[in-house]
């Protein structure tokens, strides 16, 4: 199980992602090692702001989650904040 947040500090505390590509980015090493190892993945936590470049980058994770072959078994939203 892991959490990822697209924000430059991986916190989940700025609205701001990094770039529009970063969720798929920040997934592919993860993805490849257990694609490598045959063990499963699971997003428990993924989150960032609510803007368009956050949705196409959450949206790029998800996509590269579901390219992999059956390497990730799912993912969970994380939302803070009023």
């Amino acid at each position: 199980e892991m959490h990822q947040y697209l924000d430059s500090d991986g916190s989940g505390t700025s609205p701001t992602c990094v770039s529009s590509t970063i969720g798929a980015e920040r997934l592919q090493a993860a993805t490849q090692w257990l694609q490598q190892t045959g063990f499963k993945g699971f997003l428990g936590e993924i989150g960032a702001g609510n803007n368009t470049q956050c949705v196409t980058a959450v949206e790029g994770a998800l996509c590269e989650m579901q390219q992999a072959g059956g390497a990730w078994l799912g993912a969970l939203w994380w939302a803070a904040g009023p």
